[in-house]
């Protein structure tokens, strides 16, 4: 009774090794895109390669598209390219034969796409970039148009947030920026709230945000002659009687 156990749990390991190992000595087929469109739906259009992996003793692949032989590797790396203008519209199925050096025959796994016209992939990639658009100015519009467009108040003096204070190239006078307006790379897009221009504006150094401290100041100091006193009034219209 032993002995048949035994025996029975042999041919089970045996029976599960079999099929793996004739996994591992198969035919693998990938593909990469080399230049072109590739979608979220298996849609593909420009120049691609097939690869194909197999046993030690590999020595000769056909690849197809379909029915169609579309080219034979005779040496490591078995790799093709092909492009898609060559091919009808559609989808089509890719998958490779090799030929090892002791005779045997192995098919590769499918790979199932969707092959575009150039005007095909136009119309995928707008439908793809107009929703990004539409996000990326809705998102400008929520962090940087309607804040400015709701806080209108000028800033202090000397003040400035986490972001930084930047100086207006319009107006030479320097304000806060604003933490979430839109950036692009070193450069915001902000709204100043002296001139109430849009600009795009680094974040100053701590010298130029002094210099155009500096003028605005300077813009604050009262200019022309200097106002008279009551005093000074009423010797004035006093000497309007005098000879």
């Amino acid at each position: 009774m032993k002995k048949f156990v035994l025996l029975a749990l042999a041919v089970a390991v045996l029976a599960l090794a079999s099929p793996a190992h004739a996994q591992d000595a198969g035919l693998r087929l990938g593909m990469s895109r080399d230049l072109g469109y590739a979608g979220f739906s298996n849609d593909i259009e420009g120049l691609f390669s097939l690869r194909a992996e197999g046993p030690a003793n590999l020595q000769r692949v056909e690849f197809y598209i379909d029915s169609t032989l579309i080219g034979t590797v005779t040496e490591s790396p078995f790799r093709i390219q092909f492009t898609t203008k060559d091919h009808t519209p559609g989808e089509r199925t890719m998958y490779a034969i090799g030929y090892t050096a002791d005779g045997q025959e192995l098919r590769s796994n499918e790979i199932t796409r969707v092959f575009l016209s150039p005007e095909e992939t136009r119309g995928k990639v707008v439908e793809l970039v107009v929703p990004i658009l539409g996000i990326v100015v809705l998102l400008m519009l929520l962090t940087t148009v309607l804040p400015a467009l709701l806080t209108r108040k000028k800033p202090q003096r000397g003040t400035y947030g986490l972001s930084g204070g930047g100086v207006c190239p319009n107006c030479a006078l320097p304000f806060p920026l604003r933490f979430f307006s839109f950036s692009m790379g070193a450069r915001r897009f902000d709204r100043c709230p002296h001139c109430g221009k849009w600009v795009m504006v680094r974040r100053a150094k701590k010298d130029e945000l002094a210099e155009a401290e500096a003028r605005w100041a300077a813009q604050d100091e009262p200019t022309g002659a200097p106002l008279r006193t009551s005093r000074e009034d009423e010797q004035i219209d006093s000497s309007r009687y005098e000879n």
